[in-house]
């Protein structure tokens, strides 16, 4: 991707990955098993942008990276849950993929500029 931002990079890679998760496990005749990876990925990549408000906040940063991390832990949770106990577990799988997607294409970036 040619952006230099690498929320945006992050954001679209992670919808891009929901949508093939969600088509390949509807191929696969597992629809909620895709629709819960793949919100999971499109909610870890918030990530990125509350790390970046986090930031301009007079609150310190570490104080509000455990509050960040255990609302997109609920939010994963909680979409899971609607969807079953069954693919409850698949949304954090996807919150912890774009948390990598995320650190890969920050250090991209980082490995470019020098």
């Amino acid at each position: 991707m040619s952006t230099r931002n690498p929320l945006m990079t992050t954001a679209i890679a992670c919808a891009a990955m929901a949508v093939a998760a969600a088509l390949l496990a509807l191929a696969l005749g597992h629809p909620r098993a895709g629709f819960a990876l793949g919100a999971g990925l499109v909610v870890g990549s918030l990530n990125g942008y509350f790390a970046e408000r986090a930031l301009r906040s007079a609150i310190p940063f570490r104080a509000t990276s455990l509050a960040r991390m255990a609302a997109l832990s609920v939010a994963g949770l909680a979409i899971g849950l609607l969807l079953g106990m069954d693919v409850a577990w698949l949304p954090l799988v996807g919150i912890a993929v774009a948390q990598i997607v995320l650190a890969v294409v920050a250090a991209r970036l980082v490995w470019t500029r020098r």
